[in-house]
């Protein structure tokens, strides 16, 4: 008889965490947003606490998480993880990092979580969809700096 999934995934995560970003960790996420997602504008990541998460594997920062603290419509957006993270390592560490993020923005008054995903990363649209999110409409994100 197979081990139930929870067992399964909790045996599996044990090595895999979500925490707050420190500022100092600004490059480290910079760079991944840049890897992962186009046209992203040069600015300063000085200050990413407490916007940001970040998740570890093995103790070595393989993704991260934007939260946007918004009401009744909370935010996680530009998902970004390290270059060549194996399909496995990714799955878990989006769970990671969806798990704290929907209860941070829980108990900061957000009654619903909402994020924009890139057409292109399907591989994130199936991981989400697992994780019972639901497409709500497409769309093109607009931006500029300030």
């Amino acid at each position: 008889m197979s081990e139930p999934h929870a067992i399964r995934l909790a045996r599996a995560m044990r090595h895999t965490k979500a925490r707050f970003a420190h500022d100092a960790e600004g490059n480290t996420i910079a760079q991944m947003v840049h890897t992962c997602h186009d046209q992203i504008p040069n600015v300063s990541w000085s200050k990413v606490a407490p916007y940001w998460l970040v998740v570890e594997h093995n103790g070595e920062v393989v993704g991260c998480v934007n939260i946007g603290y918004t009401v009744p419509l909370g935010r996680l957006e530009w998902m970004s993880f390290v270059p060549g993270l194996p399909y496995k390592a990714r799955a878990l560490s989006v769970k990671a990092l969806l798990d704290p993020g929907q209860e941070v923005l829980k108990q900061t008054g957000s009654s619903a979580v909402v994020g924009n995903l890139g057409f292109e990363q399907k591989s994130f649209r199936d991981i989400l969809q697992a994780e019972g999110c639901n497409r709500m409409m497409t769309g093109v994100t607009m931006g500029r700096t300030l």
